[in-house]
């Protein structure tokens, strides 16, 4: 034995042992995690509010989460916990989801926070009446968001801007 190490079999005997632990630890990590993650949305992976409302996602909606109320210009956009780095992208669209490409996205960028207003973009700009989706982009992830700003004159029809990014997507 050189500086006191074991020998060489009392060591592969460790390692196999180990091993053996590990194989057992990983198994039963494997069957519980299942268990206790939550099956998230592809494009809700976590919860956010915007004017006071909670994005949903519909049943057959799997292309983005809603916000059934119109909310104000200024409206808050809020997350669970703080991150380090908040950016929402919000691009303006007719009623049946069709992006208004002469149309400007607007911008926001927040650092270390859980919320900001939908009036913080980028250009100083509010957003106009209208329909917008957004992606919403926290730690990692990417929530999409179809809101519309204005006063409650009448509801979104939800399933045409499903239709439209549903056919869009084949």
């Amino acid at each position: 034995m050189l500086g006191g190490a074991p020998p060489p079999t009392l060591a592969l005997r460790a390692v196999a042992g180990l091993d053996a632990t590990m194989k057992k630890f990983l198994l039963c990590l494997a069957l519980i995690l299942p268990l206790a993650a939550e099956d998230r949305p592809l494009f809700l992976p976590f919860d956010l509010t915007l004017g006071g409302e909670k994005a949903v996602m519909e049943n057959g909606n799997e292309l983005f989460a809603q916000i059934d109320k119109p909310v104000k210009a200024d409206a808050v956009l809020e997350l669970e916990a703080q991150v380090p780095l908040l950016i929402v992208n919000a691009f303006p669209c007719k009623e049946d989801g069709t992006v208004l490409e002469t149309q400007t996205a607007a911008v926001i960028v927040a650092n270390n926070t859980k919320q900001v207003k939908l009036s913080d973009t980028m250009d100083k700009k509010k957003l106009e009446p209208g329909t917008y989706l957004a992606n919403v982009v926290a730690g990692g992830k990417t929530s999409r968001i179809v809101f519309e700003v204005g006063e409650a004159k009448k509801k979104v029809d939800f399933s045409k801007i499903l239709g439209f990014l549903k056919k869009k997507s084949e």
